[in-house]
């Protein structure tokens, strides 16, 4: 009887933080509804904090502002990004989105800063399309084939103005992911991809060297503050004509 008490109020518990984060969502959405300027929108994402409930971009500022710039005069309709950490990014993305467009976010369900490994994350995120807007969030390995089709699946026959990659940093993982998705972003589109400046390995793993590797010889640019942060830097690629 005890154990079963203890189950009803863990599940009480989840029921209640997931809509707490519902909550939060729509408070952030309102806020961001009001603003008229990319700083502003930064600077909530950065700040915004209900009840513990906290977004913060895994980002360096100057960086992500001058990839929302680009996006911003693009409008992106399909936008997929692997690594969903605290949902500061996508929010961010979400923004300068078009209207109706379509972004879907992947993360392993076991990640300690994924979308699923904190029940509420996954239901802040949902909460964070505009009237329009369709988000999809998936909890599953991005490196498997089977999710790849679910992505594609999803898409119906469409293809991406954007791919965001940030996930498994290891020089396999970042590589795989890569190989997967890249084919499903459409000819004018963007592949960015995050961590390209050398740092320690526990935190950029083999990311810079994919990077050098996957520009070279193609049209590219890089969002880096400074070469010597140790970290973080966003490399734009366009998709292969």
């Amino acid at each position: 009887m005890e154990s079963f008490l203890r189950a009803v109020a863990r599940k009480s518990a989840a029921i209640s933080t997931r809509w707490q984060a519902r909550q939060a969502g729509h408070a952030l959405r309102r806020r961001a509804d009001e603003l008229r300027c990319l700083s502003d929108l930064i600077d909530l994402a950065f700040r915004f904090n209900r009840g513990g409930i906290q977004i913060a971009p895994m980002q360096v500022r100057s960086e992500i502002a001058a990839l929302l710039e680009i996006l911003a005069k693009r409008g992106p309709r399909r936008i997929l990004e692997i690594g969903s950490a605290r949902g500061g990014t996508f929010f961010l993305l979400s923004r300068v989105a078009a209207a109706d467009a379509h972004l879907i976010t992947i993360d392993l369900p076991d990640r300690s800063f994924s979308t699923d490994s904190v029940p509420w994350r996954s239901e802040l995120v949902r909460s964070l399309s505009q009237v329009r807007q369709r988000i999809d969030v998936i909890g599953a390995d991005s490196q498997l084939q089977e999710t790849a089709e679910w992505v594609k699946g999803l898409l119906r026959g469409k293809l991406l103005d954007l791919l965001f990659i940030d996930g498994d940093h290891r020089y396999e993982g970042v590589r795989r992911d890569f190989h997967l998705y890249a084919p499903l972003v459409c000819q004018e589109g963007l592949i960015a991809i995050h961590d390209i400046v050398p740092g320690e390995e526990k935190y950029v793993g083999g990311v810079p060297r994919f990077w050098r590797e996957i520009s070279e010889g193609r049209p590219s640019r890089t969002l880096v503050e400074n070469w010597a942060q140790g970290g973080y830097g966003i490399g734009l690629l366009e998709k292969d004509r």
